[in-house]
């Protein structure tokens, strides 16, 4: 994918209105093409300019008017221009630009502000089943006494001190205590409500903050649910029967267990009834009209027991889904009464008991398929049979039929009497018999009518009956006990020997007799303990049992689903429970104290109900990780806000085409090339000065300068410069062309032979020139071709030719000789050579070298730049000239220790202020202005030419411009009409080299997205910094040229005697006080009110070091970037004039920074409806709320109001859309907020521009956009540590679960539209320029993916060069200031081996992380949520290992010089054990093409896909938020090398 616009054959109509067009530009664009195409020929015919002008003019006119008559159609210019693509694409980056400045602290202040998802509210507690918000006001009643509860008890005998014997193995001071509860809200019934079945659950506190569960439904008595909600008919009589069922015969046909069953229970008032069923034995059968006479009252249940799992609806007749036999059927069948019970009726109900051996029956809510069964067992009575001299009964044969039940040991059954000659001591197991029994079970009569007649029972007595239908016949369950019977009662299996047989001990009438229970009373008998004496709080709760019972609720889903003990979230409780109250006191402690002492305890015991009930606030992600998250997130945001806002503006309006009347308001035009050692022998500078002599604008009315600046102070390299300069010098020009045409169409060509020769080709590093490369260096091959493609041969002939040729042969002799070995000129003389051209005034072009003095200096000392001991000076008398520089230049002299120079006449000067480039640059720029100065090269016309601004280009050593670099450049300086416009200060074209292509561009050295998108976002207001090289600035003409070129400036070290004094110094007009000297010059034309131009082109070809190099540059860029920081915002900068004097503009522009992070933070993080205005009493908060709150709200709330209509109201699975309204109409205020600024701003602006003369202040807006950009420059480095947080943050995502949850769909919706708006304005930036570059020069320079992934690597990878930065550039700036040390210049390997082998190992170390987290992701055993919580920071911290992969491989192998013919001469045994071989083989893995297509996807892959992933599980959002504000390692872009 690449952000492109290609235009074919150029533009078909115009985009941009047409500038500096004038009647003649035709003719000048005519000409311009003839120029530059060899194959035809501009012969100079020796007769009037004006009519060869005029000649042309018409024949351009007819020609145009020609063309014109054959167009067809309508003419396009006609079009207002908002109507052209660029300004659509213009006004579509300021809309998408508008809509990020407000998704983007929204998504933000979503983040803190909206509730996390509801089912993660409490994740930090054991699971508790929770009530939706809407259900949670069914409990907020602040009734008292919704649950009666039982006072705590005072005394310890009341308490049960052996709770801990389970849990610890022996006593301790915890304790536990009963509790009874009675519910006592008949309203949870009603329809609103919706509860049928409560269940009980006690909490316990000793400070009213830390809760835990103490006791839950398995701990209730009689039931564990509440039978009735509370009421006055709530009553029922309850009878608990045996443990043990009937044991079925023995073809066990009528086996309770195997087959399907009818059970009801009977219950009788009348005494004789109930003596009547006490008499039938276990195997007589009652049909329906007996039992009528019987039973007052009947009901029961039906299904298949012990866990058949049979559903009983339409299987069995008479028999609901609930496994209820119908009370209607059952009465019909028993009473033949066809009248249906009604509400009010009489109900008895049959029930399973859970546990067979508790003393308490607690019964089961489900139906006879799930109750569960267990086996009985009973025993012969042997005492007995012994004492009627019997034998000993033996066991019961196999299996009971139809039972399952097995008597394992017994062989034979034997009838009781017969004769046996079995052992009379046989053990119980063998002759005990078993059988599955139904469970035990519970009668309960509701609603029941005490009926009037003689011999009615105080209770009534309740019988369980079985059957197969409701037509019977009828057999009790549970037979009569006979006391002369051969076998003892029945007991459950596993019985205790203390087991207490209630059938054995209570006999008669008294076993059936049933119990008054109220249905809403319950006791709960705790089996964990509540902890220890002293201050409690006890809770009682009543679960709604259709929450309770959500599967979805739980994560396994199964019982137990209450841990006693676990942790309980603290109130209000009425999210979790229908009805809650509480107790508190002192607990089992005989000496009570005052209950006032006790936090929210009243009085009588009870916990004040406001307390325990309430509203239940949303649960947000105010935690920690979250707000340093948002906080980066806000960082990233307001930074990449400084990046894109420029954009908004339109770029200023300037002349597009060259004119060579242009340059008849110039004084001159300096191409400076700088050559320094190193690298940079004489190959690159004889390209780079061909480079600058091809781009001789044509008929270039003003000096056009070439000058060679070498600083290496090599005596071979002023040789190769006189070398070139002979050959220019023998260029042909006689046979009707010009000297100037010739010179210039054969530096094309010779340009051309040479803008892609490479550094290793070519460079210091190069003992000898290959031939081939020597001869296209020196011009021969270009000379082949001027004599073939322009006819010089037959136009010249021999014997001119021969002179031209020497000079060539004399400058490749001199390339072939002894390459690159130098032999340094004398250290302390200044070198300048001047050329002109045989005749004068044949051209414009003059040349220059110059190498000022680089005496040896002790390096004992430190270089300063003032004049101290070690450092060469010369004398300056009071009445010393301009003209006399260079010789006082060379009576320098060393300031020596202890031997002081007292001359108190002349003022001493350094000899070399500054070490660096830029001191170079100024060397030059007085040397030029020296010369310019002289009688013989002024201009004394009327145009005032001598006083004219000067243009100043820098072309260092490895960058070679192309032919039409000036005519593309030297426009932008002239304003639509051809004037020249003082405030335009440079201009900047970018850096290319062609050597690297984007996909082998490994560590970024084309700089792209500098280039190709934030250079085209901030030249909108003029604001794109230089670069170094490329840039050509505009050199104000300064009065006092022709006297001194001497300035003083206050001295920054204190002499012997403490006082700060003036000095005397060179003249400078390039920063020298930090290492980018462009950028500190750069800044000073912004506070000066000027501005730049970026021409987007291929204008240079460069030569780049190795790659690895590149991490050496940005270590030096954001180094100089902190020490100019330091020196602005402390009032140490190196400037004068009104760049000093508006100095404050910057911190202006920092404290409205800080003001905007301040209002971004408080924004998300606190919850406000006023204005800052508000705030600082600007504006009343009456007119405010009239102002702006009322208007805002209303609007507001109707249109939530209609979103909730569209979705069907609000989710009860949420909460209070109110949240979101309120967030909403923060944020508005916000906006409105940020725009009262804004204009505010600009009115005062406005009010600057008109006012010019008494106000000094920025008097546009774009010029606030370039001081943005300026501090953009100052302080990107502060952001450093992000890199650090983003991997940190995912590090710490992969390895611990996540606490903070956010919603899927909200999160998916923030980074989609977020992320659709980060690559719009990417491709509408792009676009805009393209289509205004392609109207220009039909050339179009794109952003690719490649280039966006390469910035991302840059972001993660330089992090730690930026960090090491800090420390060293903060150092320099304290040398700088305390000893006045000259901290601008740098060496070539200044700290570049220490930054590669930071990134080197700083990249391995997050491979190795990502590859760690996933060994530790499955090794740890998370469980499920904990590896659903996880897995995104593994994934995404992939990505980022992914990111940084290439470079690291490339940093760890390259320089590996294993060749191919060596790796295929080894064993596997060498080459396993050789490491040049592992980089080998990993390098040629890696660093593939292929492998390079895959991973450049990745990370665009990944920024697509984050909306989808994240919709999935929102952590992805999290995880991922560095995608959404990465900008890369910085702005300053550029290799100033």
């Amino acid at each position: 994918v690449q952000v492109s616009l290609s235009v074919q054959g150029g533009a078909s109509s115009e985009v941009l209105a047409p500038t500096c067009w004038r009647e003649e530009e035709t003719q000048d664009r005519r000409r311009l093409e003839i120029d530059e195409m060899p194959q035809k020929f501009q012969r100079v015919n020796g007769g009037d300019d004006d009519n060869s002008d005029e000649d042309m003019s018409t024949v351009g006119d007819s020609t145009d008017a020609e063309y014109n008559d054959r167009i067809k159609g309508s003419d396009p210019s006609c079009l207002p221009v908002c109507c052209t693509a660029a300004c659509c694409c213009h006004w579509c980056y300021i809309f998408l630009f508008l809509s990020y400045l407000v998704v983007f602290p929204l998504w933000c202040k979503w983040l803190l502000t909206a509730p996390m998802p509801f089912p993660y509210w409490f994740d930090k507690y054991p699971n508790f089943p929770r009530m939706t918000m809407l259900e949670s006001t069914v409990g907020w009643n602040s009734a008292p006494n919704q649950i009666i509860m039982s006072d705590i008890p005072t005394g310890g005998s009341a308490c049960n001190s052996t709770c801990a014997v389970e849990l610890h193995g022996y006593r301790t001071s915890e304790m536990n205590f009963d509790v009874t509860l009675q519910l006592n809200r008949p309203d949870l019934s009603s329809k609103e409500a919706l509860v049928h079945v409560a269940y009980p659950v006690l909490f316990v506190s000793e400070d009213f903050e830390h809760w835990q569960l103490a006791a839950d439904r398995r701990n209730s008595y009689p039931t564990p649910f509440f039978g009735d909600m509370g009421g006055a008919d709530d009553r029922k009589y309850v009878s608990v029967q045996e443990a043990c069922s009937r044991t079925p015969s023995s073809t066990g046909i009528d086996s309770l267990t195997s087959q399907h069953q009818f059970i009801i229970g009977c219950v009788t008032w009348n005494g004789a009834n109930s003596a009547k069923l006490k008499a039938i034995e276990g195997d007589t059968e009652i049909d329906n009209t007996e039992l009528s006479e019987m039973c007052d009252y009947v009901g029961g249940v039906c299904g298949w027991p012990c866990m058949s799992d049979i559903p009983t609806l339409h299987r069995l007749e008479n028999c609901d889904a609930n496994g209820r036999i119908d009370d209607a059927a059952i009465r019909a069948a028993v009473y033949g009464n066809q009248t249906p019970p009604t509400a009010t009726s009489p109900r008895v109900s049959v029930k399973a008991c859970t546990d067979p051996l508790s003393a308490h029956c607690t019964t089961d809510i489900e139906d006879m398929s799930s109750w569960q069964c267990h086996q009985c067992e009973r025993d012969p009575a042997e005492a007995r049979r012994l004492q009627a001299g019997l034998p000993s009964l033996p066991g019961v044969l196999g299996p009971l039929p139809g039972t399952g039940v097995v008597s394992p040991t017994a062989p034979s059954m034997d009838p009781i009497g017969t004769d046996s000659d079995s052992d009379t001591d046989s053990s119980a197991e063998a002759t005990t018999q078993t059988w599955r029994s139904l469970p035990r079970l519970r009668v309960e009569l509701e609603r029941a009518v005490v009926p009037d007649g003689s011999d009615m029972l105080s209770t009534p007595r309740a019988y369980i009956l079985s059957g197969s239908s409701v037509q019977g016949p009828w057999k009790k369950v549970y037979p009569p006990m006979d006391a002369n019977s051969d076998w003892e009662a029945p007991k459950p299996v596993g019985a205790p020997e203390n087991y207490e047989n209630t059938a054995q001990q209570i006999m008669g009438d008294e076993l059936r007799a049933m119990t008054l229970h109220s249905s809403n009373r319950l006791s709960m008998h705790p089996t964990s303990c509540f902890g220890k004496r002293g201050p409690k709080y006890i809770v009682a709760c009543a679960v709604n049992g259709s929450i309770y019972d959500q599967k979805n609720q739980w994560q396994n889903g199964s019982d137990p689903r209450f841990h006693l003990g676990q942790a309980v979230s603290p109130p209000p409780f009425n999210d979790r429970c229908v009805a809650v109250a509480g107790k508190c006191g002192f607990a089992c402690e005989s000496s009570q104290s005052d209950l006032s002492t006790l936090p929210h305890c009243l009085p009588d015991g009870n916990i004040n109900q406001s307390m325990l009930v309430g509203a239940v606030e949303p649960v947000d992600n105010r935690k920690t990780p979250v707000f340093l998250f948002v906080f980066v997130l806000l960082f990233g945001f307001s930074v990449k806000t400084i990046m894109l806002c420029p954009g908004i503006f339109a770029p200023y309006k300037r002349c597009h085409y060259y004119d060579p009347e242009l340059t008849e308001q110039l004084r001159y035009i300096l191409v400076v090339g700088v050559t320094g050692g190193g690298d940079e022998g004489k190959g690159t500078m004889l390209r780079n000065t061909v480079g600058m002599v091809s781009g001789l604008p044509p008929e270039c009315r003003c000096r056009f300068i070439v000058c060679n600046n070498e600083e290496g102070h090599r005596m071979e390299m002023m040789t190769c410069w006189e070398r070139f300069c002979a050959v220019i010098s023998a260029v042909p020009h006689s046979g009707g062309f010009s000297y100037e045409d010739n010179l210039r169409k054969f530096t094309h060509i010779w340009c051309e032979e040479t803008k892609n020769m490479r550094l290793k080709q070519v460079g210091g590093k190069v003992k000898e020139l290959d031939p081939k490369i020597a001869e296209r260096l020196s011009g021969k091959t270009a000379l082949a071709k001027a004599k073939n493609s322009l006819g010089w041969l037959q136009l010249y002939g021999e014997p001119a030719m021969t002179r031209f040729q020497q000079a060539i042969e004399a400058l490749h002799v001199d390339l072939t000789t002894n390459y690159n070995k130098f032999t340094p000129m004398t250290p302390n003389e200044d070198f300048v050579r001047d050329w002109l051209p045989p005749d004068p005034n044949s051209t414009s072009l003059r040349m220059h070298f110059t190498s000022r003095a680089k005496p040896f200096e002790d390096p004992r000392n430190i270089m300063v730049q003032h004049v101290a001991v070690g450092t060469w000076y010369y004398k300056v008398p009071p009445d010393a000239t301009s003209e006399q520089w260079l010789e006082l230049r060379k009576k320098c002299q060393e300031m020596v220790y202890a031997t002081p120079d007292e001359d108190g006449v002349s003022v001493k000067v350094p000899l070399r202020s500054s070490h660096g480039k830029a001191g170079g640059l100024n060397f030059v720029d007085n040397y030029i202005s020296i010369v310019n100065n002289r009688p013989e090269n002024l201009y004394n016309n009327e145009a005032d030419q001598d006083n004219a601004p000067s243009l100043y280009a820098i072309a260092d050593a490895r960058h070679q411009y192309q032919p039409d670099f000036m005519i593309s450049c030297v426009p932008c300086f002239f304003d639509e009409d051809g004037n020249l416009n003082h405030r335009v200060g440079f201009t900047q074209a970018p850096q290319h080299y062609p050597e690297y292509a984007d996909k082998a561009d490994y560590l970024d050295n084309n700089n792209a997205q500098f280039f190709r998108l934030n250079a085209m976002i901030r030249n909108c207001c003029g604001g794109v910094s230089s670069c170094g090289t490329n840039g050509m600035w505009q050199l104000p003409h300064r009065p006092g040229d022709r006297d001194t070129i001497w300035n003083r400036r206050m001295k920054r070290v204190r002499d012997r005697d403490h006082r700060l004094r003036t000095e005397l110094i060179e003249r400078e007009q390039f920063h020298t006080s930090c290492k980018i000297e462009d950028t500190a010059s750069s800044l000073d034309r912004v506070l000066q009110g000027e501005y730049s131009h970026f021409v987007n082109r291929k204008l240079s070809y460069g030569m780049s070091k190795d790659p690895e190099g590149f991490l050496g540059a940005q270590q030096r860029w954001v180094e100089g970037a902190i020490t100019l920081f330091w020196q602005w915002t402390t009032g140490n900068a190196d400037a004068e004039g009104e760049s000093k004097r508006n100095g404050y503009y910057l911190w202006l522009v920092i404290l409205g920074f800080i003001g905007f992070v301040a209002a971004l933070i408080r924004l998300v993080c606190v919850r406000y409806t006023s204005s800052i205005f508000v705030e600082m009493g600007m504006v009343s908060p009456e007119q405010f709320k009239k102002m702006v709150q009322d208007p805002i709200r209303g609007p507001l709330h109707t249109a939530y109001n209609y979103l909730m209509m569209l979705r069907g109201g609000h989710s009860p699975d949420n909460y209070n859309y109110q949240e979101y309204e309120d967030m909403t109409a923060q944020f508005l205020i916000f906006v409105l907020t940020c725009v009262g600024v804004y204009f505010a701003l600009w009115l005062f602006t406005l009010s600057c521009s008109l006012c010019q003369r008494c106000i000094k202040f920025p008097n546009e807006m774009k010029w606030w956009g370039r001081l943005l950009i300026s501090f953009d420059n100052l302080t990107y480095w502060v952001w450093f540590w992000t890199s650090f947080f983003w991997i940190g943050f995912n590090f710490y995502l992969a390895t611990f679960p996540s606490t903070f949850h956010f919603n899927n769909l909200g999160m998916m919706s923030f980074m989609l539209v977020t992320t659709i708006l980060n690559y719009a304005l990417i491709i509408s930036n792009s676009m805009r320029f393209s289509i205004m570059e392609s109207v220009d020069a039909n050339e179009v320079a794109f952003l690719s993916m490649d280039n966006i992934w390469r910035a991302n690597q840059l972001f993660f990878m330089v992090g730690p060069i930026q960090g090491f930065s800090v420390i060293t550039g903060t150092k320099n700036f304290m040398n700088y200031l305390f000893y006045g040390q000259d901290i601008g210049g740098w060496a070539g390997g200044d700290l570049t081996q220490v930054s590669i082998m930071i990134v080197k190992y700083w990249t391995s170390a997050i491979i190795i992380g990502a590859i760690s987290c996933w060994i530790y992701l499955f090794t740890s055993h998370p469980t499920d949520t904990e590896y659903q919580s996880r897995r995104p920071g593994c994934i995404i911290f992939t990505f980022i290992a992914l990111d940084v992969l290439h470079p690291c491989v490339y940093l760890w192998t390259v320089g590996n010089n294993l060749s191919d013919e060596e790796a295929s001469k080894m064993t596997w045994c060498q080459a396993l054990t050789d490491k040049r071989w592992w980089k080998r083989v990993i390098a040629n893995t890696v660093l593939t093409e292929g492998l390079t297509n895959i991973f450049r996807y990745i990370a665009p892959a990944y920024n697509f896909m984050l909306p989808i992933l994240v919709l999935y599980q929102a952590s992805f959002g999290a995880a991922a938020g560095f995608t959404l504000v990465a900008v890369g390692a910085g702005p300053l872009g550029g290799r100033r090398d």
